[in-house]
């Protein structure tokens, strides 16, 4: 049964999506002032994206057409990635970027009837991104048309019930984009926090003693597990650390401890801390039993010189550390005092980052939530 003032379509009766112009490769260029717009210029969930490193300018002829207007909405014809086919965006800017092909853009035949703003939602939802993917053609890389693009059957409301739903929206957009600058700031800081205070360039206040350098493997116990992959289990009773950023679990412990847990195999020799009981598969490495050294501190420090590990490292295929690399990993260390605050420091900043991605993930849930409610009348909104 339809909401009241509902009404199941088809968008070809109110928009027409138009094909872009074939920019010719021969007149792109690295400055200028008109950018070519690419499927990288759309997020996966939608919304525009802006190039930094891969931006193409273009110095030939342009046809006054394809000059893009801010509030443009434009969709991804072409899935340059997963999930990208389908995507819809806002051109951000006036009088810089170019229709390109294999780029729609829609205008609107009927705008009495539908808004801008409610087809970006409609284009972003995950259920229509799917009905459109299914539809494309391609095998490696799926391409769709502007007749499937609005060939696609919709719930439509009223135009100012799509306006509220839009805004209501737009609102929660706003904050996942303002959380995501927040922690994107907390990372930079903690980044920053990390080359003062593990160098020594800034010392916290009251501390003074002499840092010395000295070899990991003369400060802790370096092993190995003896676990296999299929040791692991999906509900097991601990930990079970292996080369995968996946949490696994095990029925059984090989170490009871405080510990710095960093895998054998890889590309990024991620380190992790742990302290309690848990299992190790034989090609990861635990580092633990510290003397005179503080476990925390040795987990940031470890981490932030993961560049000893990424140049020592053997393999073609898959890279892959040695004991002796552990071994003989030179460490700057300062007093053990100085080495607890630094990590507490650095703790409270992994606290924070913690904070909000979870306010991060629980904002997008909501969104989801939302869009899954609002863009089938489940859930109507009040119209002024």
């Amino acid at each position: 049964m339809l909401p009241e003032g509902w009404k199941e379509t088809t968008l070809e009766k109110y928009i027409h999506v138009k094909h872009g112009y074939a920019f010719k490769g021969e007149y792109f260029s690295n400055s200028g002032k008109y950018i070519v717009l690419t499927p990288g210029n759309f997020f996966e969930t939608g919304g525009f994206k802006e190039q930094k490193d891969k931006i193409k300018y273009y110095s030939g002829e342009i046809p006054k057409e394809y000059i893009l207007k801010k509030g443009d909405c434009i969709l991804a014809m072409t899935e340059q990635g997963a999930g990208l086919l389908g995507s819809a965006a806002f051109i951000p800017n006036d009088d810089k970027f170019l229709h390109n092909q294999r780029i729609g853009l829609i205008e609107i035949t009927d705008p009495n009837s539908v808004s801008s703003d409610f087809l970006y939602w409609l284009y972003n939802d995950p259920k229509n991104r799917l009905i459109i993917s299914n539809e494309a053609g391609g095998t490696k890389v799926k391409h769709t048309s502007p007749k499937k693009l609005v060939d696609i059957s919709i719930l439509l409301p009223p135009l100012s019930e799509q306006k509220k739903i839009a805004a209501i929206l737009s609102t929660w957009d706003r904050a996942i984009e303002e959380t995501e600058k927040l922690l994107a700031n907390s990372q930079q800081q903690k980044k920053a926090l990390m080359q003062q205070l593990l160098t020594g360039k800034k010392r916290l206040p009251g501390f003074t003693g002499e840092w010395k350098t000295k070899y990991l493997g003369d400060i802790a116990d370096i092993q190995t597990g003896s676990s296999n992959r299929q040791d692991s289990l999906t509900n097991g009773e601990y930990t079970f650390f292996d080369r995968s950023e996946d949490i696994r679990t095990s029925n059984r412990y090989l170490f009871d401890c405080e510990a710095v847990i960093v895998p054998g195999e890889g590309q990024d020799f991620v380190p992790k801390y742990f302290v309690g009981k848990f299992d190790l598969h034989q090609r990861t490495y635990a580092i633990s039993c510290f003397q005179a050294c503080d476990g925390k501190f040795i987990f940031y420090t470890v981490g932030y010189h993961r560049s000893h590990f990424l140049s020592q490292a053997v393999g073609s295929t898959v890279k892959s550390l040695r004991l002796p690399m552990f071994q003989k990993m030179p460490l700057k260390l300062p007093p053990l005092s100085e080495q607890r605050a630094i990590a507490a420091v650095l703790t409270t900043a992994d606290e924070k980052l913690a904070a909000l991605e979870s306010d991060l993930s629980r904002l997008r849930q909501e969104k989801k939530a939302l869009m899954q409610q609002l863009l089938t009348g489940k859930r109507r909104v009040t119209v002024d």
